[in-house]
């Protein structure tokens, strides 16, 4: 009998730890299956589906959607210039791909070295990832407008007599949206790249002075291939999501379709049409193809730097 009360003892705190492990657990799995299974069954479900508003909304399956979105990339119809966005999606990537990756290694880099100067420009640098992104656009629009200090610098010192609506002029709209994405879209990879970085054996950096390498072999020979399992996730990542890849359009130029993007595309669809099933059918397209792709990219990057750790 004496045995027991201390079973009974364990048997209760291995009740209150399962008990309190699924409570932290509830609202991540609730969050979980309402925002990410249902949402994407639901999505693709609509994919194959559409409303029969002549028989009082009725909705019925259908093909339809995928003829309509072929249609839409081989026909040129205004406010659905599905090239157009095709070519804006992939800009915003290869900024932020291209672009970013390189320059976050090159930058976390040279911040790890410790050069004279490098706290100063890191905080330079990231502080804009720190602002609100919200407020940072108002800053960044404020600043090169007509009344702001590039567009007083243009009319003033330059003789430019009129400083255009950088984000109303279909013209100008989609460079200043690359030319923010350029300055302010490379943050995260910094972050990633810093940790990965700071990883690196101190012995392997003395090692590389030692031999009298210089900063361009110890970043080509050492650190990227010890940095490469982030390196390459980051690269992946980014594939996974080519066909979301935007800007701020929603912030800076919501209304202009010029700057479209697949992404706002869809977004704007749903949020001034309330059109779900067309916008569901291109995300079902754009999954097929990225999943394939993903698959293709993480085969070739995995393979670079095998076993360099």
């Amino acid at each position: 009998m004496a045995n027991q009360y201390p079973q009974k003892r364990i048997m209760k705190q291995k009740t209150k730890t399962t008990i309190f492990i699924w409570s932290m657990l509830a609202l991540p799995l609730l969050n979980l299956l309402v925002f990410w299974v249902y949402v994407n069954i639901d999505a693709i479900l609509m994919a194959f589906k559409n409303v029969d508003y002549a028989n009082g909304g009725v909705e019925y399956w259908t093909l339809d959607n995928f003829k309509e979105i072929f249609k839409m990339f081989t026909e040129n119809r205004p406010g659905y210039d599905m090239v157009l966005y095709g070519m804006n999606t992939l800009k915003y990537w290869l900024v932020g791909t291209v672009w970013s990756i390189p320059h976050s290694i090159l930058l976390t880099y040279i911040f790890h070295k410790k050069l004279r100067g490098t706290k100063f420009f890191r905080v330079v640098l990231y502080l804009p990832s720190i602002i609100c992104s919200v407020v940072l656009v108002g800053i960044f629009e404020a600043f090169v407008s007509g009344k702001g200090v590039f567009g007083t610098f243009l009319t003033q010192v330059c003789g430019v007599e009129r400083v255009p609506a950088w984000f109303q002029e279909a013209e100008y709209a989609t460079p200043m949206l690359l030319f923010y994405n350029f300055f302010f879209g490379f943050a995260g990879s910094y972050i990633l790249f810093s940790g990965a970085m700071a990883k690196i054996s101190r012995e392997v950096q003395e090692a590389a002075v030692l031999d009298g390498v210089t900063m361009w072999q110890e970043l080509w020979h050492i650190y990227i291939p010890l940095m490469w399992p982030t390196i390459s996730m980051t690269i992946v990542t980014s594939f996974a999501g080519i066909f979301g890849a935007s800007g701020v359009i929603l912030l800076l130029t919501p209304n202009v379709t010029e700057t479209f993007t697949f992404g706002y595309w869809i977004y704007d669809q749903v949020r001034r049409y309330q059109s779900y099933y067309i916008p569901s059918a291109l995300g079902l397209i754009f999954t097929l193809v990225a999943y394939p792709l993903c698959l293709l990219v993480r085969k070739l990057v995995t393979s670079i730097y095998q076993g360099a750790e």
